[in-house]
């Protein structure tokens, strides 16, 4: 007679741990809030994983490089795009009285043949320095470096840019950037320049 007491008794509790656990589990799983990739489709050579490292399950998108958006649909370079009103301050040169000068000027940004690049054209309000490639962080869309490499600089030997130049965008405000650039004086001697550059949408 025990022994068939202490078997329901047990039984019992087994049955009430299973309940629970399911209750348990269930409320874990918030209804509508997929915890796999089934049905999630990532574009342009996105893959989905569910990331599990926060403690909430759930499945994003890992985008390739140029592009970007919770479906890896968005060229990272759009935000780039249009023209931009550009103000330019002198902040070191070998000049000493060109330090502190601004210029204001357009320059237009354009697509590139890749989605990690665009283009910009009248940089430094020279209407002929065009086709300036700039390359967009692989890890950091917001980030970019100016080419200063390409042989197409040399069409411009009077005016250059020195080294890699550098900038970060802040969507639909601005772009700032930092140029070193050289040109000929009417002394015919190279002058180096380093500029400050804050690009508003127009």
């Amino acid at each position: 007679m025990v022994n068939k007491k202490s078997s329901v008794i047990i039984a019992a509790i087994i049955g009430l741990f299973c309940f629970l656990s399911v209750v348990y589990i269930s409320s874990c799983t918030k209804p509508g809030i997929p915890v796999s990739c089934d049905g999630i489709v990532c574009n342009n050579g996105g893959f989905c994983l569910v990331d599990s490292a926060t403690g909430k399950p759930a499945p994003q998108c890992i985008c390739p490089s140029g592009f970007e958006g919770s479906n890896c649909a968005t060229a990272s370079v759009t935000k780039y795009l249009g023209t931009w009103t550009v103000v330019q301050t002198n902040i070191g040169s070998d000049s000493a009285k060109a330090v502190g000068t601004d210029t204001v000027y357009s320059v237009t940004i354009e697509r590139s043949a890749t989605p990690t690049t665009f283009m910009i054209d009248g940089l430094c309000g020279d209407q002929n320095y065009n086709d300036i490639v700039c390359t967009i962080d692989s890890l950091n869309s917001s980030d970019f470096v100016l080419d200063s490499t390409s042989a197409f600089h040399m069409i411009f030997d009077h005016f250059k840019l020195t080294k890699n130049s550098y900038g970060v965008i802040i969507p639909g405000k601005e772009i700032d950037d930092t140029l070193y650039t050289r040109h000929l004086n009417s002394s015919i001697n190279w002058v180096h320049d380093t500029f400050k550059i804050v690009m508003r949408p127009n």
